[in-house]
């Protein structure tokens, strides 16, 4: 028998089967660390740890310099004041005195002055030496020629406690008062009985050229440190740079 023919396929297609949902490729594991070694863990914290101690020890020792700062700070603060009231009280020491000029004229000649007591005007040729003249007055000629050279005077007006005021005057010139750059005491200490020209009469007046400054006698005690300021300010200060 002959065998039957085959048809040809048709135009449908045999259904193909559902395909199977794709599965998500899982990361890959991630690499492992390598453990350090525990000499490394050491090393590593001794490193943490020296560090740590120089950061601290650098913070003391700016918190120690800045202790320092504040204390030269506030040390020189305090010279500072010290310095400046210092220099406000010398600059309010006595007062001026217009100056009268200068000049000689001979010894004994009869001098007048527009201020009493003077310091400055026409003088007599030799100045009187340093030193306390307690029992004379002293001729305004020769003290004022003193006080062109540099001097300071001390002028006393006393009755009762003369002896006193020169014997602490004394000491003063003894121990108290610097030498001028000569290498001597310029000071003078003299009576005086005139009448001053503002009609005052104070137990002492300190005079130098073209300044004065009068004092009291309180307590039977002399201003020791006011006539050594007026001498320090005025020591040296006359028109001529004389011993």
């Amino acid at each position: 028998m002959a065998q039957a023919k085959q048809r040809p396929p048709s135009g449908k297609r045999k259904p193909s089967q559902p395909s199977q949902p794709t599965q998500p490729t899982p990361p890959p594991a991630p690499k492992s660390q390598p453990t350090e070694s525990p000499q490394k863990l050491a090393a590593t914290e001794r490193r943490a740890q020296r560090a740590a101690e120089a950061k601290a020890q650098q913070k003391r020792r700016q918190m120690r310099f800045l202790a320092i700062g504040l204390v030269v700070a506030a040390i020189l603060a305090v010279a500072a004041t010290l310095y400046i009231r210092e220099q406000l009280v010398v600059q309010t020491i006595g007062v001026e005195v217009p100056d009268e000029g200068a000049g000689h004229v001979n010894d004994g000649t009869p001098l007048t002055f527009v201020h009493y007591p003077p310091s400055s005007g026409k003088h007599y040729p030799s100045a009187q030496p340093a030193g306390i003249y307690a029992t004379q007055e002293v001729n305004e000629g020769y003290w004022v020629h003193s006080l062109e050279h540099g001097y300071v005077v001390a002028l006393v007006n006393c009755d009762t406690d003369c002896d006193a005021i020169f014997s602490q005057l004394k000491d003063l010139y003894d121990n108290g008062l610097k030498n001028s750059h000569f290498g001597n005491v310029k000071f003078v200490a003299t009576k005086y009985s005139k009448p001053f020209t503002d009609g005052n009469s104070p137990p002492v007046t300190l005079v130098a050229w073209d300044h004065q400054m009068e004092l009291g006698f309180d307590n039977g005690q002399l201003d020791r440190k006011a006539i050594q300021r007026f001498y320090d300010k005025f020591v040296d200060k006359g028109p001529e740079d004389i011993p």
